[in-house]
């Protein structure tokens, strides 16, 4: 998803997503994706939608842009293992504030995607990975309340991105290991 003016990616999905969060909603797709690698396109949009509001109908240009990411989303996870997927998040220009609680949004749509897709159904976790869904549910409750981040506040949300990037594609292989062995003996 490349953009087309000098607005970061992610303050123009908050426009274009608007009442989505976008990394709650790249977090529910990437749980998804990760649970059902049959998700379709009808399936995310259904699911998407769901996360705005009772009474709000997404527009079609939010569900326009919510196909483009699943798009985008889809390349991501399916490509090669070591494939860049990383957490839509804000930029670092960005105050850490604003950005730890995006991650934290991230780690909600990841854990409520990988249970919509029922993925303790459809594989069995290392314990790794049991351990970085922990993790990631106590990431979802944290909160950086100043604005005023040192370099090493800096760092440590750097690596947090990073361990949830590894989490993730850990979380993948195991379900798709699992369904293999599984499809093998059936």
């Amino acid at each position: 998803m490349s953009a087309t003016n000098h607005q970061p990616i992610f303050e123009r999905l908050i426009r274009l997503l608007d009442p989505l969060d976008p990394a709650e909603v790249h977090g529910l797709l990437c749980g998804l994706l990760c649970a059902d690698r049959e998700l379709s396109r009808e399936q995310w949009l259904l699911h998407a939608s769901e996360l705005a509001e009772d009474d709000v109908e997404l527009t079609e240009a939010a569900r326009d842009v919510l196909l483009k990411l699943f798009e985008y989303g889809s390349a991501q996870l399916s490509g090669d293992p070591d494939w860049s997927v990383t957490p839509l998040l804000p930029d670092d220009d960005t105050p850490l504030s604003r950005r730890a609680r995006a991650l934290g949004a991230w780690c909600q749509g990841l854990l409520y995607g990988l249970g919509l897709g029922q993925a303790a159904e459809r594989g069995e976790l290392s314990p790794e990975s049991q351990e970085f869904l922990r993790d990631a549910t106590d990431i979802a409750r944290v909160g950086f309340e100043t604005d005023n981040a040192s370099e090493a506040d800096e760092t440590a949300y750097a690596e947090v991105v990073e361990y949830l990037r590894v989490g993730l594609l850990l979380v993948q292989q195991d379900l798709y290991r699992s369904a293999q062995r599984h499809s093998r003996l059936h």
